[in-house]
C-alpha cells in the first residue's frame, strides 16, 4: 500500500533535494526516509514550484549571459555552484565549457599579431620604391626605343647599299 505524504512533507523535501550541497539526493532520501522514486516523482511534478527549471525550459544563452554566469560562478563553494546550476537549468559541463571558451578566446587574442606601427618613414619608402618602380619602366623603354632605333639605322644603311650597287 502507497503511503500519502502531505503537500507540506513533499514541499520540504523537495527544496532539501535542491538545496542539498554536495550530498547526494539518495542521502537526503534516507535521511527523510523516503524512497528516491517517490522523491524523483515529487520533483518532476514540484520542480517548478521550487525554482528548478525544467529541461524543456533549455534556453539559448547569450555571450553577455554566458560571461555573466562565468562570473556569478567563479568564486561559489560546491554546493552553491549545484544550487545555481538547477536555479538556471544549466549543467555543470556547459559552464567548464564556457570557461574553457572563454580563456581559449583570450589567449587567441592576445597571440594573434598585431599591426605593424607606421611611422613617416614607411611613407617616405612607399614614395621611393614607387619612383624607383616609375624610373626602372623608363628606363626599359628607353632601352627598347635605343634597340628599334639601331635596327631601323641598320636597316636604311643596307637598303642604301642596295640602291647604290
Amino acid at each position: 500500500m502507497h503511503q500519502r505524504y502531505p503537500v507540506e512533507v513533499k514541499d520540504s523535501v523537495v527544496a532539501k533535494v535542491l538545496s542539498r550541497g554536495d550530498r547526494t539526493i539518495e542521502d537526503v532520501c534516507r535521511q527523510e526516509g523516503i524512497s528516491p522514486q517517490t522523491v524523483a516523482n515529487w520533483l518532476r511534478k514540484h520542480a517548478k514550484v521550487s525554482g528548478m527549471k525544467k529541461s524543456n525550459d533549455i534556453k539559448k544563452w547569450s555571450a553577455e549571459e554566458k560571461l555573466k554566469a562565468l562570473f556569478d560562478t567563479r568564486s561559489l563553494a560546491e554546493n552553491d555552484f549545484g544550487t545555481y546550476l538547477r536555479k538556471e537549468g544549466l549543467y555543470s559541463h556547459q559552464v567548464t565549457e564556457w570557461r574553457a571558451d572563454a580563456l581559449k578566446s583570450l589567449d587567441e587574442a592576445r597571440t594573434r599579431p598585431q599591426a605593424p606601427k607606421r611611422d613617416e618613414r614607411d611613407d617616405r619608402i612607399k614614395e621611393l620604391e614607387y619612383d624607383l618602380a616609375r624610373m626602372e619602366k623608363a628606363l626599359a623603354e628607353a632601352s627598347a626605343r635605343m634597340v628599334l632605333q639601331k635596327k631601323a639605322d641598320l636597316f636604311w644603311a643596307e637598303r642604301e647599299l642596295r640602291m647604290k650597287k
